[in-house]
C-alpha cells in the first residue's frame, strides 16, 4: 500500500515528456522550391496555393498535382571541450493538389478552388516533449520535418489585372483526456492495482490565409500574402486519483511550426526568356512559445527574409529555375538556461520545369524536379553562469547541471530533392 502512490505520481509523470512534434519537410511544389518560394508576384498553380492564394485564380482548365520528396538533415553539436556529436536524419514525403474554376457563366467560372495535402512519409503525428526544458533544440528542423497539412483556398479574378484569395492551413491537434485511479486489491500486484482511461482525438486546427495578385503590365506582376502562425497542441486534463490523493492538472504541449508572415513580391518577365522574382517576407517569430507552452526566457526575434528566383525558357517545352534565400535566425543569444540551435542560413536551390504539353498535344502533363540546399552557419554561445538555474539550491554555492554550460557551437545541413507531376484535365495551354 505505501508504494502505491509513488508509484502513481510516477505514471502520472509520463505524459509530461511528450510534446505533438509534426512540421513539414518544406512540402512546396518542385516548381516553387526551385524558386525559394519567390513566387508571390507570379503566376499561380495548384502547388503554389499557400504561397499566396490569389494566384489560383490564373488557373483556367482543372489540373492535379503529385509530388514527393526526400531529404537529409545533420545538426551538429558539441559542448565546450567535449568531443563533436551530429543528428542526422533521413525525411521524406508525398503531396497531392487541385485546383479548377468553377462551371457556369463567366461571373462563376472568375472564382476558383483548391485544396492541397502534405503527408511526410514517417509519422502523421508524432508525440515527443524532452522531459528537461534546457534539452538542445532546433526551432526549424527538429518537428516541423513531420507534420501533416492541408489546406483549402478560394480565388477569384476581380478583373484581369487583379486577383484575390483567401484560405486555411489545417493541422493535427491531439486532444488527451487521461484518468488514473488506482483500486487497493483489484489484482495481484501492484502495478495491476493500476487503472488507466485514457481517450485521444486527433482534430485540425486551422490557421487562415489571404493574398493578393496585381498585373499591372504585361510583364509585371505584383503580389501581397499574409499567413497567420501555424501551431499544433497536444492537451487536454489529467486526473490522478489514488485514496485520499487527488491531483488534476491540465495538459498543453505545443507546438510552433511557422510564424505569422507578411510577405511581399513582384516577378519581372519573361524578358528574352528570362523571369526574375523576388519576395521580402516579415515573420514574426517573437510569438514563439516552448513546447510545455511558456514564454520563452529571451524572447525570438521577428525576422525579414529575403528571396529571389528565377526562370529560363532554354527550349519550348524546358524551363530551368534557380533561387536563392537569406533567411536571419531569429533565435537571440543563449546564455541563459534555454538552448535552442539557430543561425543564419543561405538557401540555394536548382530545378527544370518539362510541359510535354509543347513536345505531345495528347500528353497534358508537367513534370518539374529540383534539388535545394539550407546551408546554417556557425552559433557559438558561452553561457553565462549568473544566468543559469541552480540544479540543487540546497547545497553551498551554485550546482550548474545545464545541457550546454559552459557553451557550445552549433550548425545544421538540409539537403532535399523531389519533383511533381501535373495532369491537366481540361484543355489548357501552356503560358
Amino acid at each position: 500500500m505505501r508504494r502505491a502512490p509513488w508509484f502513481l505520481l510516477v505514471l502520472a509523470a509520463l505524459p509530461r515528456v511528450a510534446r505533438a512534434t509534426s512540421g513539414t519537410a518544406f512540402g512546396e511544389s518542385a516548381r516553387v522550391a526551385a524558386q525559394v518560394s519567390a513566387v508571390v508576384g507570379a503566376p499561380g498553380d495548384a502547388g503554389s496555393i499557400r504561397e499566396n492564394p490569389a494566384g489560383l485564380a490564373d488557373v483556367i482548365e482543372p489540373q492535379v498535382m503529385l509530388g514527393a520528396s526526400v531529404g537529409h538533415v545533420a545538426i551538429d553539436f558539441t559542448r565546450h571541450g567535449e568531443a563533436d556529436s551530429t543528428r542526422q536524419r533521413w525525411l521524406g514525403g508525398y503531396g497531392l493538389a487541385a485546383a479548377s474554376p468553377l462551371p457556369g457563366p463567366d461571373w462563376l467560372r472568375r472564382l476558383r478552388v483548391g485544396f492541397a495535402l502534405y503527408l511526410p512519409a514517417e509519422h502523421v503525428l508524432r508525440v515527443s516533449v524532452d522531459a528537461r526544458t534546457d534539452q538542445p533544440k532546433s526551432p526549424i528542423y527538429d518537428g516541423r520535418a513531420d507534420r501533416m497539412s492541408a489546406l483549402g483556398a478560394l480565388a477569384y479574378e476581380i478583373m484581369p489585372e487583379l486577383r484575390i484569395g483567401v484560405g486555411v492551413v489545417m493541422a493535427p491537434t491531439l486532444a488527451t483526456p487521461t484518468e488514473v485511479t488506482y483500486v487497493a486489491e483489484r489484482a495481484d500486484g501492484v502495478e495491476q492495482d493500476v487503472v488507466v482511461r485514457l481517450d485521444r482525438d486527433l482534430e485540425m486546427d486551422v490557421s487562415p490565409f489571404a493574398g493578393v495578385r496585381a498585373q499591372p503590365l504585361p510583364l509585371l506582376g505584383i503580389g501581397l500574402a499574409a499567413r497567420a502562425a501555424s501551431i499544433s497542441r497536444a492537451g487536454g486534463g489529467q486526473r490522478t486519483v489514488a485514496g485520499g490523493i487527488l491531483a488534476d492538472d491540465p495538459i498543453d504541449y505545443h507546438q510552433f511550426w511557422d510564424p505569422a508572415e507578411v510577405v511581399l513580391g513582384a516577378t519581372v518577365g519573361p524578358l528574352s526568356a528570362l523571369t526574375v522574382s523576388a519576395d521580402v517576407g516579415y515573420a514574426r517569430w517573437s510569438a514563439f512559445r516552448s513546447g510545455m507552452n511558456r514564454e520563452l526566457d529571451e524572447p525570438f526575434s521577428d525576422t525579414l527574409n529575403p528571396r529571389v528566383g528565377l526562370g529560363y525558357r532554354a527550349l519550348t517545352w524546358l524551363t530551368l529555375r534557380g533561387g536563392y534565400a537569406f533567411e536571419p535566425t531569429p533565435v537571440p543569444d543563449q546564455t541563459g538556461d534555454e538552448n535552442y540551435l539557430g543561425a543564419d542560413t543561405h538557401v540555394v536551390a536548382l530545378g527544370a520545369g518539362a510541359d510535354l504539353r509543347t513536345l505531345f498535344a495528347r500528353v497534358p502533363v508537367g513534370v518539374d524536379v529540383f534539388t535545394r540546399a539550407r546551408f546554417g552557419g556557425s552559433q557559438r554561445v558561452d553561457k553565462d553562469p549568473s544566468r543559469l538555474s541552480d540544479a540543487t539550491p540546497e547545497l553551498p554555492g551554485q550546482q550548474i547541471d545545464n545541457l550546454g554550460y559552459p557553451g557550445f557551437r552549433s550548425s545544421a545541413l538540409f539537403w532535399q530533392a523531389g519533383l511533381s507531376v501535373t495532369l491537366w484535365v481540361g484543355r489548357e495551354k501552356p503560358r
